[in-house]
């Protein structure tokens, strides 16, 4: 999966060559519908963009029933052999993207098929279930871009902290875009702290995305996302 092409969108002719940006989603803290809501706007606006979009549900179905899909397979049908891959994939209706679930498989055995499926589409966001598995920690390596949000309340910022821990210790180079959920009002201040913690302990701090329910947060998010997948694919 670390072997991925890292292309630019790009038409010749009449062949398409979609830009194959893999973005994971981790969700830090126990609280996510916050961060499932978020991922269905991104495929929305980056859909209306004209850009093919890919949404991977790893989290039980949550973010299809959140498009309103009604899916009967998944893609650990198509690992077993029971269906085709485009059994697997659904396209929302008026939204034009489209989005699949995981299934009963562990996000481990599934990795391989979602790199092969981050070849075929401009954005392919995967949300996989809250922790930090060894196979969060490959998700997070071989991703071009990578979110962790984590809610404000609490000491919760340190649960993010742990996961860049992780993952930099297989991918020095991990600098995924921090979101904030929860309480508004204490997005920056935790915020820093993370920045704080993360520089003292782990080196260059990562970048600030803003909170959740900043206005207008899908557009944003998206932009810096398209820049570090740029960044990454001339690195």
């Amino acid at each position: 999966m670390a072997q991925l092409k890292h292309k630019a969108r790009r038409v010749q002719g009449d062949t398409y060559e979609p830009a194959c940006r893999l973005v994971s989603l981790f969700t830090a803290s126990g609280e996510s519908d916050a961060t499932y809501d978020l991922v269905v706007k991104l495929g929305r606006k980056a859909a209306s963009y004209g850009e093919t979009v890919l949404i991977l549900d790893a989290v039980g179905g949550e973010l299809l029933r959140r498009s309103g899909i009604v899916h009967a397979r998944t893609l650990d049908d198509v690992a077993r052999g029971n269906a085709q891959v485009s059994d697997a994939l659904y396209i929302t209706s008026n939204e034009h993207f489209t989005a699949g679930a995981v299934g009963p498989q562990s996000l481990e055995d599934a990795l391989g098929l979602l790199a092969a499926l981050s070849l075929s589409y401009d954005w392919v966001f995967v949300v996989p279930e809250v922790g930090c598995t060894p196979a969060h920690v490959r998700l997070g390596a071989a991703s071009d871009v990578s979110v962790v949000s984590y809610d404000t309340q609490g000491d919760d910022f340190m649960r993010a902290f742990w996961m860049v821990d992780a993952v930099r210790r297989r991918a020095p180079d991990f600098d995924p875009l921090v979101l904030s959920t929860g309480e508004k009002c204490d997005a920056v201040e935790t915020a820093l702290m993370l920045s704080d913690t993360v520089r003292e302990h782990l080196g260059a701090p990562t970048p600030y995305a803003g909170h959740v329910d900043d206005l207008h947060i899908e557009t944003r998010l998206l932009e810096q996302m398209r820049d570090q997948a740029a960044r990454r694919a001339v690195a």
